[in-house]
């Protein structure tokens, strides 16, 4: 059964965008992001693909788009279960482990927050401005499993911690 993986950095007040970019700098998540997706596949919506600006390498870039047909290095579709039967599929035949990880953006969020599994959550410790949310959820039918605690430092502007919360 497909894996449905939320993985998501979220202030304090749920902000995970400001004017379609990352509203802080932490170097350290952005490595963390980029060891859990690779070589998976990752469902994005069109903002979120243009704000990172081309398709993720060593990953099944995979975007949500009603108006955008074709993305060179990507797959489009219009519709979040298409994407994600197209995902699972490759894990199939890759004799992947069967887990479709959402990175954005708050539509795309919402769309999948009712199938979700898994959860791997870069909670910030700041409070900031911004104009995209994640959505409320529940955790309370979830297991926490924490990874790691990073402190404010010269490269990253706030301490955040990184949990992985999975369905049980």
């Amino acid at each position: 059964m497909t894996v449905i993986s939320h993985l998501v950095a979220m202030a304090k007040n749920r902000v995970i965008g400001v004017n379609n970019d990352l509203p802080w700098s932490l170097p350290e998540d952005l490595k963390h992001f980029k060891e859990y997706t690779l070589d998976k596949p990752i469902i994005m919506g069109r903002k979120t693909f243009e704000s990172i600006g081309r398709p993720l390498p060593k990953r099944l870039n995979i975007v949500i788009s009603q108006s955008i047909p074709e993305i060179k290095g990507a797959h489009v579709f219009n519709n979040v279960d298409e994407a994600i039967q197209f995902a699972s599929n490759y894990n199939k035949n890759k004799n992947f482990e069967d887990e479709v990880i959402v990175i954005g953006g708050a539509q795309i969020f919402n769309e999948t927050i009712m199938h979700m599994k898994k959860l791997v959550l870069t909670k910030v410790n700041c409070e900031i401005d911004g104009d995209v949310y994640y959505p409320k959820i529940n955790l309370d039918n979830f297991s926490k499993r924490k990874i790691a605690n990073h402190p404010k430092n010269e490269e990253n502007q706030f301490d955040f911690s990184i949990d992985i919360y999975e369905k049980n």
